[in-house]
């Protein structure tokens, strides 16, 4: 097995691009994959990823949403944006007789099909699997 740093930032915990945090990624050997990413990431929750990568003569945010997908590295790096979807907290069953009131409104959490990432009911939900094994993301790199 191979082992890898990656560096991340959650800007909405104010983190900063420049001073990025870094955990540390075991893959395979042959290219590190979302699922590997997500393996090794330090915090609690659901998260959704952008990777850095060279595009032409700069640099864009790739989002990898399939857990088979390679990531993209930048200048040898792996380097996230990560954005935090829910905190993970466990749901306590409420039994069928009493009307639900959750404390997280959150979509998830509230079992709406909305993607909070692009507004389309029809989009994948994060942390959902594709139910092919490649996405146009694979076509890019595959």
């Amino acid at each position: 097995m191979a082992r890898i740093f990656a560096y991340y930032w959650v800007p909405g915990d104010n983190d900063e691009q420049e001073h990025p945090n870094a955990f540390e990624v075991v893959h395979g050997g042959h290219g590190i994959k979302l699922k590997d990413v997500k393996a090794g990431f330090p915090l609690p929750g659901q998260y959704h990823f952008r990777f850095k990568m060279k595009w032409e003569s700069g640099a864009v945010w790739m989002d990898v949403t399939n857990e088979e997908s390679m990531v993209p590295m930048f200048e040898d790096k792996v380097i996230a944006k990560v954005l935090r979807v829910n905190w993970g907290k466990a749901q306590k069953p409420v039994p069928s007789d009493v009307p639900s009131a959750s404390p997280d409104t959150s979509p998830l959490a509230s079992g709406d099909s909305e993607d909070l990432l692009f507004g389309e009911s029809s989009a994948p939900q994060v942390g959902q699997p594709k139910t092919s094994g490649k996405d146009d993301f694979d076509m890019l790199f595959g």
